[in-house]
């Protein structure tokens, strides 16, 4: 699939090989605990209100 940014003199191929190999590394990050861990903006405990 390809996407023309009219603002650009380029466009971008995207593939279904590509979008395995993406979801591949964000997969990767979050099971090695990069994301997700630390990073959240809000915890559980924010919620413990609403809960009732």
């Amino acid at each position: 699939m390809t996407k023309f940014d009219p603002n650009k003199q380029f466009s971008f191929e995207f593939d279904e090989n590509g979008a395995i190999e993406v979801s591949e590394q964000i997969m990767n990050s979050y099971n090695s605990g990069f994301i997700g861990e630390g990073t959240a903006l809000a915890t559980k405990e924010d919620f413990s209100a609403i809960d009732e």
